[in-house]
């Protein structure tokens, strides 16, 4: 199907591809230092494990309202407004959250706000990426440039802890969404026409079967994943670890792991089955995510953690190629993004219970539940959904 599609599409822009590619970075900038920022919460504003957990629930579930309402808008409002409208309220957002740490509800609403902007961003982001003619190669290009960012910002987290405390982690974020409104100009005015350059009409071939399948999948596979991510910081600090060690640790596995899984994702895609690649990246959570509470050392947490964030940045952009072959309009991408959000909302307020109640043996152990799910779900379904949309497709 990927060839049928190739004489329908070019590609964006560079200008385009570099603001795109600005707004994703931005959207999932708090995202990626949510260890750091639940580990600082806890150590520097002295909230108990699970109500700093709350904050990233509120976070995702804003999210999720974000992208929800892209889907719902993006026939009426181009790119370019709704761009503009998400990056005002991360700016906005995060500028508030500074202001009201000491008070959970309020430290929940403006999270919340905060989400709402990151999701909408993103989200069309998703859709224009989706519909390119290379969204393997755009999205693992993305994951490396958001990685380097993540990375430089891991880094720096023991520097603006000392010299701002918490808030100066939001005031980068904040200030990060206000520069990249000066980027906004750049996008294409609509997600659905002007990215892609589509030459001609393209059918969506999304069927239920292919929209429950995508549900089951992304909800198991991010569940799993944000359960660790989140609360990957205090397991740091069961292993022993300070906050500048947790930091260091972040910051490496990021960048050492993360570019290391978005550049084998390019040839992967290539030579490599898709399924068979994505099912390896959940067995391999399965097995990371229980390795990193059986040995209690400094040295197997930061092992953990880079294959961690390698098989997450290798699985990300393989599992968009597949949604792309599936439906050529990029709807089933962004239809796949409210739920990874309703999943990552899930897996912070699962992982805090657990640990308050248990152990984190125990936790480890239901890390793994959610990619058992994803890997029966892709084995069992996947291939048929992809061979019947390949078959409609060659059909027209």
């Amino acid at each position: 199907m990927a060839a049928n599609l190739d004489g329908m599409r070019t590609e964006p822009s560079v200008l385009a591809l570099l603001a795109i590619n600005s707004v994703l970075i931005v959207g999932m900038l708090s995202f990626a230092i949510f260890p750091l920022l639940v580990d600082g919460l806890v150590r520097l504003a002295h909230l108990d494990g699970q109500d700093a957990g709350l904050t990233v629930t509120a976070e995702m579930v804003g999210q999720t309202a974000g992208a929800v309402g892209v889907l719902a808008l993006q026939r009426w409002i181009g790119s370019r407004y709704l761009c503009s409208a998400a990056l005002i309220l991360i700016l906005g957002g995060n500028v508030l959250t500074m202001g009201v740490i000491g008070s959970l509800p309020a430290l929940l609403v403006m999270r919340a706000i905060a989400g709402i902007g990151c999701g909408a961003g993103t989200a069309v982001g998703i859709g224009l990426f989706a519909t390119t003619n290379q969204p393997d190669r755009n999205f693992a290009i993305n994951n490396g440039a958001a990685i380097i960012v993540s990375a430089a910002l891991a880094a720096a987290a023991p520097f603006v802890y000392r010299s701002f405390g918490i808030i100066g982690l939001f005031a980068v974020i904040g200030g990060a969404a206000g520069l990249c409104l000066m980027m906004v100009p750049f996008i294409p005015e609509s997600a659905n026409k002007a990215t892609a350059r589509v030459a001609a009409p393209v059918q969506s071939n999304i069927s239920l079967g292919s929209i429950a399948l995508t549900c089951i999948m992304t909800a198991g596979y991010f569940i799993s994943t944000s359960m660790f991510w989140s609360y990957a910081g205090q397991i740091g600090a069961w292993h022993h670890l300070g906050v500048t060690a947790v930091s260091s640790a972040v910051a490496s596995a990021w960048l050492v792991g993360g570019l290391l899984g978005s550049v084998v994702a390019i040839p992967t895609a290539q030579r490599v089955s898709r399924t068979v690649s994505v099912v390896a990246c959940a067995a391999g959570g399965v097995l990371v995510t229980f390795a990193a509470v059986i040995v209690e050392s400094p040295g197997n947490f930061s092992f953990v953690l880079y294959a961690f964030v390698f098989l997450w940045l290798l699985f990300y952009p393989i599992q968009m190629g597949i949604f792309s072959a599936i439906d050529a309009t990029g709807q089933l991408a962004m239809l796949a993004f409210p739920v990874q959000l309703i999943a990552f909302a899930i897996g912070p307020a699962w992982g805090g219970l657990i640990l308050r109640s248990g152990s984190y043996k125990t936790f480890g152990l239901c890390c793994g539940l959610g990619y058992l799910v994803f890997i029966c779900a892709a084995l069992g379904f996947l291939p048929g959904i992809i061979r019947s949309a390949q078959q409609v497709s060659e059909s027209r």
